[in-house]
């Protein structure tokens, strides 16, 4: 095993790489799901199925860039976790909001990927460690307390613009408004809605996990083959890209064949897929780049927590659907919180 040091002198501009893709994949991560917003995605597999198809394709450009190199089987492992959790994805945004959503089940990812990549993984990885050790468990503690958080703030769902179900859409949001206009009413629709959260919130951890994982074969490769150049984590990202598209089209047959005609395919919904399939395509490959670059004991908590931020201000700002003063104070207090955490454990590793 080759153990993961932080002492090795690093290349500046290598550093400066790592930190401008670091900053550009979180601003794709967390705008992915713009091209969905006022669409009724139902269950998300036919958009989860476009959007593989878009990485496929660009995993194909990369494989061809990079001179047709040795195709790598593990790094299909991580293609696959990400299909398989991504399943949930759709389901989620839907259920409890884009930020909400993104902010609860990227805190038990940063977990996962923080604890791997920090402690090793059995024999396989070897671990990372960092110069100081107690900024990086209290920024740890810090990014969990900032998704808790976010449980709490109250998300109002967006009227979808589909040709189906609009109508009955509009009278549910109208209905929310002039329920939540009525103080003594408030309690009991407030615990209607979070008791609609767990199957969601449920969902998220499973999700968490899985995209927790979905570095690790990439790392195994990294450490067992060192690279023979700048560049050569491009090389995993056509396997990896595959087994995303291979195990989409698997569970997007297995749907299709279940549900029979009860299956959600819109045709208004494909331009959008391929919108959230190109931006996450995007942060996924600079976020290649910001791991190997930085390390992942850095890389991955920040890409886990900043895009979550981004997506919760859009929220705010633009969509509007993140409303009362309270909601507005929780969502502050957890973003603040969120960002010193990432501050904490990106300096973790350098102080």
């Amino acid at each position: 095993i080759i153990m993961a040091t932080t002492e090795a002198p690093v290349d500046t501009s290598l550093q400066v790489i790592g930190y401008a893709a670091l900053l550009l994949s979180c601003c794709a991560f967390g705008t992915m799901f713009v091209p969905l917003r006022r669409r009724n995605c139902k269950d998300g597999f036919f958009v989860q199925w476009i959007e593989c198809g878009v990485v496929f394709i660009i995993g194909c450009i990369f494989y061809a860039a990079r001179g047709f190199p040795k195709f790598e089987p593990i790094a299909c492992i991580g293609g696959f976790l990400y299909a398989t959790g991504n399943v949930f994805s759709v389901p989620i945004v839907e259920g409890i909001g884009m930020g909400i959503g993104f902010l609860i089940w990227t805190s038990l990812q940063i977990i996962v990927g923080w604890g791997v990549a920090r402690f090793g993984l059995f024999q396989w990885i070897a671990p990372q460690t960092v110069k100081n050790d107690v900024l990086n468990y209290i920024g740890i503690a810090l990014t969990i307390v900032s998704g808790v958080l976010l449980i709490f703030v109250k998300h109002v769902e967006p009227e979808p613009e589909n040709e189906y179900d609009v109508t009955s859409k509009e009278t549910e949001h109208r209905d929310e408004i002039e329920q939540t206009s009525s103080e003594s009413e408030r309690s009991s629709v407030d615990m209607t809605g979070l008791a609609k959260k767990v199957p969601y919130i449920i969902m998220a951890m499973i999700l968490a996990c899985l995209h927790g994982l979905m570095m690790s074969p990439i790392e195994y490769l990294k450490q067992k083959n060192p690279p023979a150049d700048s560049f050569q984590v491009f090389d995993y990202i056509f396997p990896f890209y595959t087994s995303v598209f291979l195990f989409s089209t698997i569970y997007f047959f297995a749907y299709c064949v279940i549900l029979r005609r009860r299956a959600y395919v819109e045709r208004n919904l494909v331009i959008p897929s391929i919108g959230y399939g190109l931006l996450w395509t995007a942060g996924m490959t600079l976020w290649f780049v910001s791991s190997d670059k930085l390390s992942q004991v850095v890389a991955y908590p920040c890409t886990a927590r900043l895009p979550p931020l981004i997506s919760g201000a859009l929220d705010v700002f633009v969509f509007k659907s993140i409303q009362g003063t309270r909601s507005y104070a929780t969502l502050a207090v957890s973003s603040v919180i969120g960002v010193i955490s990432v501050i904490m454990i990106a300096l973790s590793n350098q102080i």
